[in-house]
C-alpha cells in the first residue's frame, strides 16, 4: 500500500487525536460514572471514515481528494469526541456541586473541604471557555486544547478531592441537623415554660 506524504501525516494526526480522545473519555467516565455515549459515537464515526479512506487508498489511490476528505473528517470526529467528553464532565461536576450545596449546605461543605470556592471558580472558568468556544467556532479546537492541558485536569483533581471529603460533609450536615432539631425543641420548651409561668402568676 503506497501512501502519499500528506496522508501519512493525517494518519499520524488521527492516531494522536484518537489517543487524546480516549484519555478524555476515560476521565469523563470516572466522573460521570457512566459511558459517555456522544464521545463514543464520534469515535465510531471516525473509525468508519478511517476504514473508508483505507479502502480507497488500497483500491483507488488516485482519488486523493476523497481520501484526504475522509481522513480530515476522521480527525474532526476525534476532536468532537474530546469536546463531548469535556462537556459531559463539566456538566456532571456542576450538577453534583449544585446538589451538594442544596442538600448539605455551605456550613457542612467548607469545614470539610476549604478549597470549595477554588473548585467553584475553576468550574466557572472552564464553563465560560466552553461558552466562548461556541461563539468562536474557528478557534474551538484551540480553546479546548488549552482547557484539556491546563484547566480540565485541575478541575477534575479538585472535584475528586471534594468527593473524598463527602463522608465528612455528610457527618457534619447530620450533626448540624441534630443540633438544629434539639435547639428548636429547647426553644419551644423554653417558650412554653415561660407561658406557663406567666399564666400561673396571673391566676
Amino acid at each position: 500500500m503506497n501512501l502519499r506524504d500528506d496522508h501519512i501525516h493525517l494518519l499520524a494526526k488521527i492516531e494522536t487525536e484518537w489517543n487524546r480522545a480516549e484519555a478524555d473519555i476515560k476521565t469523563a467516565e470516572h466522573v460521570v460514572a457512566n459511558i459517555v455515549i456522544p464521545s463514543v459515537k464520534e469515535l465510531r464515526y471516525a473509525g468508519r471514515r478511517l476504514v473508508e479512506a483505507l479502502h480507497l487508498i488500497n483500491t483507488t489511490p488516485e482519488d486523493a481528494r476523497t481520501i484526504t476528505s475522509l481522513l480530515d473528517d476522521a480527525c474532526f470526529n476525534c476532536y468532537r469526541a474530546r469536546h463531548d467528553a469535556v462537556d459531559a464532565t463539566t456538566a456532571k461536576i456542576a450538577l453534583d456541586i449544585d446538589t451538594m450545596v442544596s442538600k448539605l449546605g455551605y456550613d457542612s461543605i467548607l469545614p470539610a473541604f476549604p478549597s470549595f470556592p477554588k473548585l467553584f471558580r475553576e468550574l466557572q472558568s472552564v464553563r465560560a471557555k466552553i461558552v466562548e468556544s461556541r461563539g468562536r467556532r474557528e478557534d474551538r479546537e484551540a480553546i479546548y486544547s488549552v482547557l484539556e492541558s491546563i484547566d480540565f485536569p485541575a478541575l477534575v483533581n479538585s472535584f475528586n478531592e471534594m468527593r473524598a471529603s463527602e463522608d465528612m460533609m455528610k457527618a457534619l450536615a447530620k450533626k448540624s441537623r441534630r443540633s438544629e432539631f434539639f435547639g428548636r425543641w429547647a426553644l419551644y420548651i423554653g417558650i412554653a415554660s415561660l407561658i406557663i409561668a406567666v399564666a400561673l402568676r396571673i391566676f
